[in-house]
């Protein structure tokens, strides 16, 4: 279940950092494109928004992922001293 868990985290942290990596090659192309095009503004710019509410969204997960992570860190260290102690 850990080895599960670090996967999906790593995954999540791999996916944030593409997405944030998409939101700055889309405000850089929002920044530079030609004024004489003006009917993709509304298309970047819904694109853009749609990419930061999904950004969010996989923020949530990765500290849903990190909080899991943690307690699941937390029940085996508290098993290993249960042995350690069952052994003395």
């Amino acid at each position: 279940m850990v080895g599960q868990d670090r996967s999906t985290e790593k995954r999540l942290e791999a996916a944030e950092l593409r997405l944030a990596e998409a939101i700055v090659r889309l405000e850089t192309a929002l920044e530079n494109r030609a004024p004489s095009n003006p009917g993709t503004a509304p298309d970047v710019a819904a694109e853009l928004q749609r990419l930061q509410a999904e950004n969010g969204d996989l923020k949530g997960l990765i500290g849903q992922s990190s909080l899991r992570l943690e307690a699941t860190i937390g029940k085996l260290k508290d098993q290993m001293v249960s042995q350690t102690e069952g052994q003395n």
